[in-house]
């Protein structure tokens, strides 16, 4: 299936000279003629990449770009700002919001289709060179430690790498619960000189599976801020293999950040009533912050009735049912990792 381009263009013979050179070239293009309506499309369609003019009515291109940035669907895609603006101060306010890369206005097709098909190829090796990351929360917290463990222990079992990443700052509660002494000295993540070496501070139990816990965020308590995640994950999926990050509901920032470089989201929920209808709030509170469902994934422990179902939303999809009792050689962990495995 060829690439999809979206151009952000208000000159429609700006629009079209670049739709004609992509076309050409084998690219689907879609046209915005607006801030706005490029918002809108970007979200619908999912692009490879924009092309993005900073002199457009209403938003301007800065405004679209910090936006399309702090967008889930929309925060990894390249972005080539495209303007007859050629100031430094310009391109060094494009670079710092996330601009991929400045072309002049006029640009030759040449220069343009070297741009985009180097920032589309480098997109295709590194999603092909990097891990998988699944995320598991759950309303009370607990659930999600013993499972992300659990999996973790039925993936390494089966040869594949694996890193437990504990997203509660200062918790060790995964090192205690495998017996493992954690590392001694807090890895704060505003250190980036720490940030960037997260892989090698990971502390490895004996089956072979990593744990990274004791993290600071860069919050003035210590808390995880979305850019602290948002990096700890890209470090550690530069290393392959499957990272299942142990994260909680709150605050929902940091949630939808992590949601957003993760390839599915385990919700872990006891199976009584109460637990239940927390789940149902607690799937609530992502749709309103625009965690999407297609990516939410209901791991019930103990069995859960037909008539249940409907407390927790009858459309999401339930992997696997647990054990109540379910230690850490249950079959059932093996089964989730096989469907993980999957997502690669």
């Amino acid at each position: 299936m060829e690439p999809t381009i979206l151009v952000i263009e208000d000159n429609p013979v700006a629009a079209d000279l670049v739709e004609r050179q992509l076309k050409g070239d084998g690219y689907r293009v879609l046209i915005a003629p607006n801030g706005f309506q490029g918002l809108k499309m970007a979200q619908a369609n999912s692009p490879d990449l924009i092309l993005l003019d900073l002199m457009l009515p209403g938003l301007d291109g800065f405004e679209v770009l910090n936006q399309l940035r702090a967008a889930l669907q929309t925060a990894d895609v390249p972005v080539v700002i495209v303007s007859a603006k050629s100031q430094p101060d310009d391109k060094q306010m494009a670079a710092r919001i996330g601009a991929n890369a400045y072309l002049p206005k006029p640009a030759s097709r040449a220069e343009l289709l070297a741009v985009v098909g180097s920032l589309l190829s480098e997109r295709r090796a590194r999603a092909a060179s990097r891990g998988t990351c699944v995320l598991l929360t759950s309303p009370h917290g607990d659930e999600a430690t013993s499972v992300a463990l659990y999996v973790g222990l039925a993936l390494v079992s089966k040869g594949e790498r694996a890193t437990v990443v504990d997203f509660r700052p200062f918790s060790i509660a995964h090192s205690l619960l495998l017996n493992v002494s954690p590392r001694p000295d807090l890895a704060s993540l505003s250190d980036p000189e720490t940030a960037n070496r997260l892989a090698e501070l990971t502390v490895q139990h004996p089956s072979g599976l990593r744990l990274l816990n004791n993290l600071e965020g860069s919050g003035a308590a210590g808390q995880l801020s979305p850019t602290d995640v948002q990096a700890a994950i890209d470090v550690l999926l530069d290393k392959r293999g499957i990272v299942l990050a142990d994260i909680p509901l709150y605050p929902a920032d940091v949630l939808r950040q992590a949601v957003g470089v993760c390839a599915q989201m385990l919700l872990v929920t006891r199976s009584d009533l109460a637990s239940l209808r927390a789940t149902h709030s607690a799937l609530t509170m992502m749709q309103r912050t625009g965690v999407d469902a297609e990516r939410i994934g209901i791991v019930a422990i103990g069995p859960l009735a037909a008539d249940e179902r409907h407390v927790i939303g009858s459309d999401l999809l339930v992997l696997d049912t647990l054990p109540v009792e379910a230690g850490r050689d249950d079959p059932a962990f093996h089964a989730l990792a096989e469907r993980l495995l999957k997502l690669k």
